[in-house]
């Protein structure tokens, strides 16, 4: 259902600029609003999992969300659907805190690579649906619905969580809760993000950017020093005194960045230059997710045999070639060289998740393991808004920079009438950005040896 729903938003951008007649960069907060939140609360979620059970923040948070999207489905103005995402993201925080670890746990260790690879594909299932079925929505019952078809997987998936997952016994050992941690957590994450994606608009130098930046630092600093004294932290600073778990992370970091940049540039070029309907251009960019669901259980099965550091050197290292393709596409491009690109760093991304997860959450004691899936699920939510403010402002200066108008750089739906600006500003962005997943590739080979 998350996964759906985060695809269909993204083939829903050039719609809602229409409807709404917003540019770019104010409809993007509908995105980057849902990661906030996310960032924000999913690592404290999922310490609170492991100090207290995990079922039922699971459930409310299937609950929360089904709630925020009904609530999506009847908003008037864009100010609206970004105050209901902020809703629809507490409730994704809830899910997504604790569906690894429970993944994981109830497996032996022996096959936990395999759980994960398992878990992979049903998300890409979602991943997979989401853009076809949610532009066959767009098509013909309108935008709104891609929010309504929430409602009834929402309340089903709660009443089936309710029924088959079993929780801890509650202990009688009193536990203290780092409410201080989780608040500078908090302030942190949103600042940091906020300042980030203002900075490439305002200039560093500006007063509110610099003063975001400033918070996010302060509140850093004591979240380190506190996390550091309390007896149950939020963050068990500690993890990343492993080296594994420490690269592994940033190569997750940077993969997700980069994904998630170029998985919203694409649909511009699909619709905008090519002229695709939304229908189409969701059947076009299903390759990704179409190859992930058949390789992601596999690569997890061997990641139980061989390790982490060469399948995700190989995976990262396909991920980049793959990009590199997209950076090359232009007007007389065909159908194959849209989708092969696709499907190579859909192939890249299977064989590199499922071993890095199952890596992280090899380092920690059971006890942690929520937190140490809160903490790959938090690293991938800031890579991706990382990687959405980017691809904005790398676009947006490339049209400033091509020449194009400013009023029809504001008016998405015009950008097809310049199609040799934005296919010039286009290839360059995604040139840019697939710079930074070279990163990943160096951090998968210095993770340590093959059996790590």
């Amino acid at each position: 259902m998350v996964a759906i729903n985060a695809r269909a938003m993204i083939v829903s951008l050039p719609t809602l600029t229409e409807v709404f007649h917003a540019n770019l960069s104010v409809i993007q907060w509908a995105l980057l609003v849902y990661d906030l939140a996310v960032i924000g609360l999913v690592l404290t979620l999922s310490r609170l999992g492991d100090l207290f059970g995990r079922k039922w923040i699971y459930i409310i948070g299937f609950l929360l969300f089904t709630f925020g999207s009904a609530l999506c489905g009847l908003v008037q103005n864009p100010a609206q659907l970004i105050a209901c995402r902020v809703i629809q993201g507490m409730g994704g925080a809830m899910i997504m805190a604790h569906g690894r670890a429970i993944a994981s746990i109830v497996v032996p260790a022996s096959q936990r690579g395999k759980a994960l690879g398992l878990t992979s594909m049903a998300y890409h299932v979602g991943y997979m649906t989401g853009p076809t079925l949610g532009g066959f929505i767009i098509d013909t019952i309108g935008w709104r619905w891609i929010f309504y078809v929430n409602v009834p997987t929402g309340l089903a998936t709660a009443y089936f969580a309710w029924k088959i997952l079993r929780d801890r016994a509650p202990s009688d050992e009193p536990v203290q809760v780092d409410y201080l941690g989780a608040l500078l957590l908090l302030i942190t994450n949103t600042c940091f993000v906020y300042a980030m994606n203002q900075f490439p608009h305002l200039g560093l130098a500006h007063p509110l950017v610099l003063s975001f930046a400033v918070i996010a630092a302060m509140a850093l600093f004591l979240f380190i020093r506190t996390e550091l004294r309390v007896k149950t932290p939020i963050l068990d600073l500690d993890l990343f005194r492993n080296r594994l778990f420490s690269t592994a992370n940033l190569s997750l970091l940077f993969i997700t960045g980069t994904q998630s940049a170029i998985a919203v540039l694409l649909p511009f070029y699909l619709q905008s230059l090519m002229g695709f309907t939304p229908t189409q251009m969701g059947w076009i960019i299903i390759a990704n997710s179409v190859v992930i669901i058949m390789v992601a259980p596999v690569a997890g099965g061997l990641s139980d045999r061989f390790g982490s550091r060469l399948l995700c050197t190989i995976g990262s290292t396909i991920i980049v070639i793959g990009q590199f393709l997209i950076a090359s596409l232009d007007r007389q491009s065909t159908l194959f060289e849209m989708i092969f690109p696709q499907a190579l760093t859909g192939l890249g991304w299977a064989i590199f998740n499922s071993p890095n997860q199952s890596a992280i959450l090899g380092t920690v004691p059971r006890d942690k393991v929520g937190a140490a899936s809160g903490m790959t699920v938090t690293t991938a939510r800031i890579g991706a808004v990382i990687g959405i403010a980017l691809s904005g402002a790398l676009l947006t200066h490339g049209l400033y920079t091509g020449g194009m108008p400013l009023e029809q750089i504001e008016s998405p739906g015009s950008w097809g009438a310049s199609p040799e600006i934005f296919l010039g500003a286009f290839s360059q962005a995604v040139h840019v950005i697939n710079l930074f997943a070279l990163f990943a590739v160096i951090f998968s080979a210095i993770r340590g040896g093959s059996k790590d």
